[in-house]
């Protein structure tokens, strides 16, 4: 074991000799292309590395691009929204205004229809009356008969008008 801590110098100079030799001949056969691939590899991380840093900003930029696009596109959508909701209002108030002058003509139209038809059935049921009055008083005339034949004579007149109009519906108390 002492041979291992004393040092020889033939044994260190082999040695050293021997190192040289293997650091000169690396040097000449591995050593420039281990060199050489490491600095191209180094180059072609900076370059991957640079390439990435491109396409992250360019994609930066393209996704900021796309945002302005999208809210402008959003602001566009709900601008033509709120137009077609007051397009839409506009035209319901226009067709609940058209339905009401509508039915306001249709009102009129019915009341004054219903109030032709009451006039000529008033002026109807007094031109009845007439006549019926006319034929009771022509009747007592023609007879000379007392106060209860004149109600009876009436009251038959009556039930016979009944009959030819029942709508009139005059009865005699």
């Amino acid at each position: 074991m002492e041979a291992l801590i004393k040092p020889e110098f033939g044994l260190m100079f082999w040695t050293i000799v021997c190192f040289a030799l293997l650091v000169l001949l690396l040097s000449r056969t591995a050593w420039r292309p281990l060199l050489q691939a490491v600095e191209e590899r180094e180059r072609a991380i900076k370059t991957d590395r640079n390439a990435a840093e491109n396409a992250r900003a360019e994609a930066e930029k393209l996704k900021a691009d796309l945002d302005a696009q999208l809210a402008a596109m959003r602001t566009e959508i709900q601008g033509r929204m709120e137009e077609a909701r007051q397009a839409a209002e506009k035209e319901k108030d226009l067709l609940i205004g058209e339905a009401r002058r509508s039915a306001a003509v249709i009102v009129e139209a019915s009341r004054r229809e219903i109030e032709t038809q009451k006039l000529d059935a008033a002026r109807e049921l007094k031109n009845k009356v007439v006549e019926l009055s006319m034929m009771t008083a022509e009747h007592i005339m023609l007879k000379q008969l007392d106060h209860r034949a004149n109600t009876d004579l009436a009251s038959k007149y009556l039930a016979e008008l009944e009959k030819e109009r029942p709508e009139l519906n005059l009865e005699c108390k």
